[in-house]
Parts: C-alpha cells; sequence; structure tokens
C-alpha cells in the first residue's frame, strides 16, 4: 500500500512537468525551492513566512473545531439515545444543516463588528458551523444505532439511565465521535481557507493565497500555499485516524 502511495506521487509529479510545458505553470521543482524559501522567511508582501501563517489558519480552525464538538457530542449523544430529545432537534438540525457555512460568512461579520478582532472572531464562528453538523450527524446516528438488548441487559442489572448513558451509550458511540472529529476537522479546515479568502484577517493560508493572487498572480506562492493546505489537512486527517485505530483496537 505504501509503495501505490509513493507511485502515486510519482505520477502527480510527472504528470505536473508535463503540464508545466503546456500551460502557464511553474515546474515543480522551483515550487519546492519556493516553497522552501517562504517557509521559515518572511514573504516581502505580507511581512510573514508561510509558517506562521500556517499556525495562524491552524488556530482558528482548532478553536472553531474544539468549540464544536464540545457541544455536537454530547448533545448527538443524547439526542441519538432519547427520541423525544431527536425530535425535538431534528427540524432545527435539519433546516440549518443543508446550509453551506461560507453562506453564513457575511452574517457573521456583521454579528461580530463589534467585538475585538471581529474577523478572526467571525472565521472562527465559520469553522464551528462546518464542524458542527458533520460531528453531531455522526455521533448521533452510532448513539441511535446502539444495541438495545445491551440496553436492556444493563437495566436488568440494576442501571439507571445515568449508568446506562456512561457505561452503554457513550462507549458504543466512541466510534461514531471519532469519525465525526475527522469529519469536522477536514469540513472546518476548508472553510477557514475559504473565510479567510474573502475578508482580510492579515494571516493566514487563504489570506496569503488571495494576496499572492491580487498583487499580480504569483503563482508558485499561490501553488505553496495550495500545497501547506494539502499537508496540514493530510496530517489533520492521520493523526485522528492513528488515535482512532489505538482506542479502537477492539473493533
Amino acid at each position: 500500500m505504501r509503495l501505490l502511495k509513493v507511485y502515486g506521487l510519482i505520477t502527480l509529479i510527472v504528470v505536473w512537468y508535463l503540464s508545466s510545458f503546456i500551460i502557464f505553470l511553474p515546474a515543480p521543482h522551483s515550487v519546492a525551492l519556493k516553497f522552501a524559501l517562504l517557509l521559515f522567511n518572511a514573504e516581502p508582501v505580507l511581512g510573514k513566512s508561510l509558517l506562521e501563517h500556517s499556525i495562524s489558519s491552524i488556530i482558528r480552525v482548532l478553536s472553531g473545531c474544539l468549540i464544536a464538538f464540545l457541544i455536537a457530542i454530547p448533545l448527538g449523544i443524547i439526542s441519538g439515545w432519547s427520541e423525544k430529545l431527536d425530535d425535538f432537534f431534528s427540524a432545527i438540525i435539519e433546516v440549518f444543516r443543508p446550509v453551506p457555512p461560507l453562506a453564513w460568512i457575511p452574517l457573521a461579520y456583521i454579528i461580530f463588528a463589534g467585538f475585538y478582532s471581529p474577523v478572526q472572531i467571525a472565521q472562527v464562528f465559520i469553522v464551528f458551523i462546518g464542524a458542527f453538523f458533520p460531528c453531531l450527524l455522526s455521533v448521533r446516528e452510532f448513539a441511535k444505532s446502539v444495541d438495545r438488548g445491551l440496553i436492556e441487559m444493563a437495566k436488568a442489572f440494576g442501571a439507571d439511565d445515568e449508568d446506562i448513558l456512561e457505561k452503554v451509550i457513550v462507549p458504543s458511540s466512541l466510534p461514531g465521535i471519532l469519525s465525526g472529529v475527522r469529519i469536522g476537522l477536514g469540513v472546518g479546515w476548508m472553510t477557514i481557507v475559504a473565510a479567510e479568502m474573502l475578508a482580510s484577517s492579515g494571516t493566514g493560508l487563504g489570506y496569503f493565497i488571495m494576496v499572492m493572487y491580487e498583487v499580480g498572480g504569483r503563482t508558485e506562492e499561490i501553488i505553496t500555499g495550495i500545497i501547506a493546505i494539502g499537508i496540514i489537512g493530510y496530517l489533520m486527517n492521520e493523526i485522528v485516524l492513528r488515535v482512532e485505530k489505538k482506542l479502537l483496537r477492539w473493533r
């Protein structure tokens, strides 16, 4: 499997090289040199390195996702366990779930206009929206699918609702929690890049890419930003997958 991944990357680089002769696209080696140069050295126009922009985006994503997960996980477990609460929340969830996170951007900037660092707070809010619903739905579905036989058995041994929730529902929902976290992080990461492109936050990979376009279509810098986004997104996904494998060895 690892060898196939290497072959895939090699194929991508070969296609990239061939494309650079056909369309206006810098060759991989020139982009790699630019990436290495900008990673720790400040870009002249923005005065910050690619690493600094990456850290800003990561902080916003982790902040928004953390808030989303702290609300979505318990709400998903409770609504999945209780049919009455599920009915209560389902209409609200189904109304707002289809709304793309980016549709909230103008409203978020208006709502948080009076706050300190309103753009950054609004962007964290957009990440929250993007991460909340995937996590909530994943956790709720796993909580709903808990074997009712286990619940009845726990009741037969004298377990009350609190015991059932703590010792049956939550452990059984762990795969859904980890899956929801992984999907939510992915959506949050895509969302923050788009949000940074649409408003001047001063830092962030989305902002970096947009400014590089506006100052003359600097293709090498734009591609370095795209590569940074891809690498960080891949690492986030891999970290959660490794945690999932360790915690769910019993599956």
